[in-house]
């Protein structure tokens, strides 16, 4: 096993600066507008719906659907993400509403046409944790509110067995870094374990394990079924029907 579930795992140390210095080249601006339009091309945007982008991150997809219309809200844990957001948002004259909170916490009642929860987002947490976290985006909902979750393909991974090594690479002023994540997913209790390895210039900064729960598509339909949701339909990364070889699995849920 390479991370044990009795370590502590702190969001601050895994979704900071070298989270946006390592991510930069993939979370690129024709990666992001993609992500978007997907989005908005599955859930068919209408300007003025009311969006809850939970957890925003820096805003990458939130002011970009705002662009498109819609009136956003964004809630991120992470002070340094949301100032990041904000001041994109400023400089593309965007108009997001940017919260600081955790997503396991909120308290929205009937607020949002749609929650949009991207990136492999949810999983961060225990079972218990996130099965509550689904019936706080539910009431988020207004009737007939809709919420787009998106998360890795677990059938990627059972062609994986063994321990996977996947490296990020920055070359700067100062030399070379890696971004090192070695990850082995666990059968028995449906969770990724990862150690993931910052070094700079060849030395070791830092380690953070973390573990990530993914699932099969029946599994999280039947999880959203019993926070109250409905009508789920599945997709992959290009709005295609979702299949076993998808690259990602995004699931549209529906409050009624």
């Amino acid at each position: 096993m390479l991370a044990d579930a009795d370590e502590p795992f702190v969001f601050d140390e895994l979704f900071d600066k070298d989270y946006l210095e390592f991510y930069a080249a993939d979370l690129n601006d024709d990666t992001n507008d993609h992500e978007a339009e997907t989005i908005a091309d599955l859930l068919q945007l209408e300007g003025g719906l009311r969006v809850l982008d939970l957890p925003c991150g820096h805003g990458r997809i939130a002011r970009r659907l705002a662009a498109m219309g819609a009136e956003v809200t964004g809630v991120d844990r992470s002070e340094l993400f949301i100032t990041h957001a904000r001041k994109e948002a400023a400089e593309h004259g965007a108009s997001v509403d940017y919260r600081l909170g955790d997503m396991r916490t909120i308290s929205f009642d009937s607020e949002f046409d749609v929650v949009i929860n991207w990136f492999t987002s949810f999983g961060y947490s225990d079972d218990a944790t996130l099965r509550a976290l689904l019936a706080r985006m539910h009431r988020a909902l207004a009737p007939g509110g809709r919420l787009v979750l998106e998360t890795m393909n677990l059938h990627q991974l059972h062609l994986r067995p063994h321990e996977t090594s996947h490296t990020k690479e920055v070359v700067d002023g100062d030399g070379t870094h890696f971004l090192i994540d070695r990850s082995l997913y666990d059968p028995h209790d449906g969770r990724l374990y990862v150690r993931r390895f910052i070094t700079r210039n060849g030395h070791p900064t830092r380690m953070t394990p973390f573990s990530l729960r993914l699932f099969t598509l029946p599994e999280l339909a039947g999880w959203l079924r019993e926070a109250g949701f409905s009508h789920c339909q599945a997709f992959g990364s290009d709005c295609e029907v979702f299949r076993i070889d998808s690259d990602r699995l995004i699931i549209v849920a529906q409050r009624d």
